[in-house]
């Protein structure tokens, strides 16, 4: 794996963060639904299952997740030039663009590619499992 699809990881699991407690959120909702109306006890009961296992496999999903993030977040906090490590984190945990970053710096663009191609080689020292 690359030192910025490695990176990138962080935003796809805050996405897939995002989503799984969405889909925990709608289970819960039909089982309050379904709780609401007599004579529904099957679904109810049904419904009730489905989300004790969702919630089962989504906690460890989500602690995975975390783990994922956590662990991206010591390898930036690791870089040693903290401007680069600034822009580690600004597109890698904040999502800004590398043209976004160029404006709110007052920098060129073609220098804050400089500066990312650094970055990555500072990640690709701490980590050369990502060569």
């Amino acid at each position: 794996m690359k030192a910025k699809e490695y990176l990138s990881k962080y935003r796809e699991s805050m996405e897939r963060t995002n989503s799984t407690e969405q889909h925990l959120h709608e289970l819960k909702a039909e089982a309050i639904r379904l709780k609401d109306h007599e004579g529904q006890s099957v679904a109810l009961d049904e419904a009730v299952a489905q989300y004790v296992d969702a919630c089962n496999d989504a906690a460890a999903y989500l602690d995975m997740l975390g783990n994922m993030r956590r662990e991206i977040a010591n390898t930036i906090d690791a870089v040693q030039n903290k401007k680069l490590q600034q822009l580690l984190r600004e597109v890698y945990i904040n999502g800004k663009t590398l043209v976004r970053v160029a404006a709110d710096r007052e920098q060129s663009y073609e220098h804050i590619c400089r500066l990312h191609g650094d970055a990555l080689n500072a990640v690709r020292t701490l980590r050369p499992d990502l060569e």
